[in-house]
């Protein structure tokens, strides 16, 4: 018998929903790609692309992509 999927349950503020559209806003973008070792995480920020060096697993990836929309959102929604 396989084995079950652990779910994962990440509580998500009103805060990071504001950070994510902000960042959708403003054409930067924070997702998740598959690779054959994990999941690495890329940054689209005006068409300027950075993916991590570091490899994560399912909820490391999802942590780390909201942390990234409040870093991105609480570094620039004064300037623009």
């Amino acid at each position: 018998m396989p084995k079950k999927k652990k779910k994962i349950r990440i509580t998500v503020s009103d805060k990071h929903r504001k950070a994510m559209q902000w960042c959708l806003n403003n054409n930067i973008t924070v997702g998740i790609l598959p690779t054959t070792k994990g999941l690495k995480i890329e940054i689209n920020d005006n068409g300027k692309t950075k993916k991590s060096p570091k490899i994560y697993d399912q909820e490391e990836a999802q942590r780390k992509c909201w942390e990234l929309y409040l870093y991105f959102y609480d570094k620039h929604w004064e300037i623009k």
